[in-house]
């Protein structure tokens, strides 16, 4: 079994839009360190090797799937912040406005995803409770 690379935790997020999105390789690193980070700190860590991009064991789908989750998250952070700086942008040549429901949809994706990400993380932690 070979073990788990970052570009398959990437592969895994990306696969999350219905359309294709270009997303900055560097952008998408960084989110992958963050989702890794958070991750690690709310279960265990998972033995990420930098020097070769990969763990050093194959990792669950599950996991897999709970770290392109975080990433998407970060994704929708960026996707709300947008979103609000163009609220009521007037230029010479330019006007746009956010009076439509663009803001709570994507305020609500955000939501949703935090919600899921959490549902997952939550499930994957060990009980310690004994029969």
């Amino acid at each position: 079994m070979a073990n788990t690379t970052r570009q398959e935790v990437i592969d895994s997020f990306e696969s999350l839009f219905a359309d294709q999105h270009i997303i900055p390789e560097g952008l998408e690193n960084r989110w992958f360190t963050d989702s890794l980070a958070e991750y690690e700190m709310e279960n265990s860590p998972l033995s990420y090797d930098t020097a070769n991009n990969a763990f050093t064991s194959e990792l669950p789908v599950g996991i897999v799937m709970t770290l392109a989750y975080l990433m998407k998250i970060r994704y929708c952070e960026r996707e709300v912040s947008r979103v609000n700086k163009i609220n009521n942008l007037y230029t010479k040549d330019v006007q746009l406005n956010g009076n439509g429901d663009t803001k709570k949809y994507t305020a609500t994706e955000l939501s949703a995803e935090i919600a899921r990400a959490r549902d997952f993380i939550n499930k994957q932690k060990v009980s310690y409770y004994a029969d």
